[in-house]
């Protein structure tokens, strides 16, 4: 019997938080039951297509300059489609996702909330239209999956029904790893305190503040790197400020890599000022490695998985402030890892459970 196809409409699938948790869940779910597809806005070449392509998923390419483009691209794709079941991972526009996936007749529409807030949030138009896609949301889904309570009460409020399903990690990839080889590449003197920031250059990531606080580190003293993992549309503005503020030796940007694993084995301390996130799959991936995180608390509190691993700082803060509290968290005592690992597991954010859950999900949606 051929397995049952999931469409997962992402936008893109580039080395991000949520995709790299589908990756994770894809990667652990029997695929003689289920196979994934991906529908992107873009013709771009992503990170993960060759591994979506060598698993046998499909990568549909969809048309579209603008909102209504966009779902009439997806309209007439799951008209021709063979999807029994459509997962809409991108925000508000889930609602219009899905309203397409119900004119086409498509049985399963599943919502899944990664995030809880959103820039739009700042204009009357955007509060509009965020207000008609909750409305679509309150009835076009069939099922409602979130990554934790706090992204299932923004993008689903009053909705009672809401499938917790943590961000999927593979725990022994990062209890396991070894930070030597990257230690050496990055020429990491003994001593030094590595700081590791893994996301997308942009705006939301709040790179520029990081900056602010590498420059208090060295006004203090501390010997230290700050290593940028990613990339993004604000790279040379990075690169401009590294020059102007004279981190030149302090500072990194090392573009996309594979190796988060050994980089987290290697790292001291995970720094993430985010303005705003949802349940960051990174930081459970630095839990599960046992690296002490300084983070802004504009990040949901359910990420503290109880382990003393997480710092919550204002982002009204100072930059010294946040400068010590990584110095202290360089300082934390390790975590055994039988401990990490049971923690994790015991919450369900290992990829087997994941991938169990959502089978789950599908069976009973």
């Amino acid at each position: 019997m051929l397995p049952i196809r999931v469409l997962h409409i992402v936008g893109r699938m580039d080395r991000a938080g949520a995709e790299t948790m589908i990756m994770n869940l894809y990667r652990e779910i029997d695929r003689s039951q289920y196979q994934f597809d991906f529908a992107y806005f873009t013709n771009d070449r992503c990170d993960f297509d060759d591994e979506i392509e060598a698993l046998d998923g499909r990568i549909i390419r969809l048309k579209g300059d603008n909102p209504i483009q966009r779902f009439w691209s997806l309209f007439k794709a799951l008209r021709l489609g063979d999807w029994s079941i459509v997962q809409s991972h991108m925000l508000f526009s889930t609602g219009l996702n899905l309203f397409a996936a119900r004119l086409a007749g498509v049985p399963i529409r599943i919502a899944h909330s990664h995030s809880t807030s959103d820039l739009n949030s700042s204009s009357m138009v955007g509060r509009i239209y965020q207000g008609a896609m909750r409305w679509l949301m309150s009835w076009v889904p069939t099922r409602y999956v979130a990554c934790g309570t706090a992204a299932a009460e923004y993008l689903f409020p009053g909705q009672p029904d809401v499938e917790i399903i943590p961000n999927a990690v593979n725990i022994d990839r990062f209890d396991q790893a070894d930070g030597s080889d990257v230690e050496r590449e990055l020429a990491i003197p003994e001593g030094c305190i590595s700081v590791l920031q893994v996301g997308r250059l942009m705006p939301v990531k709040n790179q520029a503040w990081s900056l602010r606080i590498a420059a208090s580190l060295r006004e203090s003293g501390a010997d230290f790197q700050l290593l940028f993992v990613g990339a993004g549309p604000d790279k040379a503005t990075l690169e401009a400020e590294i020059v102007e503020l004279g981190l030149d030796e302090n500072v990194k940007l090392l573009g996309l890599r594979e190796d988060i694993a050994e980089l987290m084995a290697a790292a001291d301390v995970m720094l993430m000022p985010s303005l705003h996130e949802g349940f960051p799959v990174v930081l459970v991936e630095s839990q599960a490695g046992g690296v002490p995180a300084v983070i802004s608390d504009a990040i949901s509190r359910e990420v503290d998985l109880g382990l003393g691993l997480v710092d919550f700082v204002g982002l009204d803060e100072s930059a010294e402030l946040w400068a010590a509290h990584i110095t202290e968290a360089a300082r934390k005592k390790e975590v055994e890892g039988t401990i990490r690992k049971e923690t994790l597991e015991k919450y369900g954010f290992s990829s087997r459970a994941g991938a169990k859950r959502l089978a789950e999900l599908y069976q009973t949606a």
